[in-house]
């Protein structure tokens, strides 16, 4: 389960409510008190949160960078263990996206949470700290639509005003209607530029590659940019449980996209 919230608050200082455990009962209402053993939060933390009707959960930091400005945790005790990780990514002219997503198997059966989760991540990135912080630097690309595929994908809520490839400093973040694929540069192994593509087997919502397990946001048939992951990342799939091991992404611009990545674009 993946959720997501954009607003205008610079990504400094959404990762620094983020990571403060005062902070949270501010932004998150389902949050009524926490404690921690350490003030800011650290691979290793753990703690109690508290929340309405006296509900009481452990928590214990797994993973957390800071660059990145990516941290995880699991939340409760034995088979009842959620893991979330969260991520902040910048936004093109400024601003920032929160995203939470909640692993599986804990994905399917937590799905009621996902509506405070959104109030709390509009509440995180929705208001700013008034400081004058430079935009960080985030390149965006359209996708190239084909009448035929615009046609197919309008009933999937995919169109030119739901999609985009977002390439910032540490991350690619893919919108297509209401999926999403957001996973660090640097699990790009490869991107090559490719094309000739099937309409039945490419056009209306993301497709899954039963070959290789590869998605595709596919707008047209001419030509797009295949990517490959040193780890797969899940997109198709609301529970996560489905991972990739690459992408195709039918961008205007697939060499430019490639090379914004940091390959020759070939």
């Amino acid at each position: 389960m993946l959720v997501e919230a954009y607003g205008p608050a610079h990504p400094d200082e959404v990762w620094r409510r983020f990571t403060d455990p005062v902070e949270w009962p501010v932004w998150a209402p389902q949050v009524r008190d926490v404690q921690t053993d350490t003030a800011v939060l650290a691979v290793g933390t753990t703690g109690r949160l508290h929340g309405p009707a006296g509900v009481a959960v452990d928590f214990r930091i797994t993973d957390l960078d800071a660059r990145l400005r990516t941290w995880a945790w699991e939340v409760g005790r034995g088979p009842a263990t959620v893991r979330m990780d969260h991520h902040v990514l910048p936004a093109p002219g400024g601003g920032s996206r929160a995203l939470l997503r909640v692993h599986p198997p804990a994905a399917s059966v937590v799905q009621p949470y996902r509506i405070p989760a959104a109030i709390a991540l509009r509440r995180l990135v929705g208001s700013t700290g008034g400081a004058d912080t430079t935009p960080e630097a985030v390149r965006s690309f359209d996708f190239a639509f084909a009448p035929s595929y615009a046609l197919a994908g309008r009933p999937f809520g995919i169109r030119p005003g739901t999609t985009a490839v977002e390439v910032g400093p540490g991350w690619l973040y893919v919108r297509y209607g209401p999926w999403r694929l957001a996973t660090p540069r640097d699990n790009v192994a490869s991107a090559e530029v490719t094309g000739g593509f099937a309409f039945v087997r490419t056009a209306g919502p993301p497709h899954l590659s039963f070959s290789d397990r590869g998605v595709s946001f596919t707008t047209n048939g001419d030509a797009a940019l295949c990517l490959a992951f040193r780890e797969p990342v899940p997109a198709i799939d609301p529970t996560a449980t489905i991972t990739h091991p690459g992408a195709t992404l039918s961008v205007s611009d697939p060499r430019g996209l490639a090379e914004a990545l940091g390959f020759d674009g070939s």
